[in-house]
């Protein structure tokens, strides 16, 4: 698992293949094959996202593709567009933009539904 500390400030990609919990800022993209994105209540992301599974606990602005869940706690604040099969809004959150919810089918994922 890698931790970005409050304090870093990263621009540009973030490629990775394990957990990654963001607590700092981010500006680029982020790029995850396996693993979750955990966005913490102190982090500010504007990026373009691809994971497994993110979970939203502070700022982010961008547009967010997950494989199985996207998840918004009480305390997110999110501006883009979520794009996965499973997207959840608990009471409290913020959410400003549009949600594509995608069906998951055996053995490949998929990029966007037909039109």
């Amino acid at each position: 698992m890698t931790t970005i500390g409050a304090s870093l400030i990263i621009n540009g990609q973030i490629t990775s293949n394990e957990d990654v919990t963001i607590h700092g800022q981010v500006v680029g993209t982020v790029s995850m094959e396996k693993g979750a994105l955990l966005i913490a209540q102190t982090a500010n992301v504007k990026a373009d996202a691809q994971a497994t599974r993110l979970t939203i606990h502070g700022t982010f602005s961008g547009d967010i593709a997950a494989s199985e869940r996207v998840e918004l706690s009480s305390t997110a604040n999110v501006h883009g567009t979520l794009m996965a099969p499973a997207v959840v809004l608990q009471d409290g959150a913020v959410f400003n933009g549009s949600i594509e919810v995608t069906r998951r089918s055996k053995g490949a994922e998929q990029e966007s539904p037909a039109a």
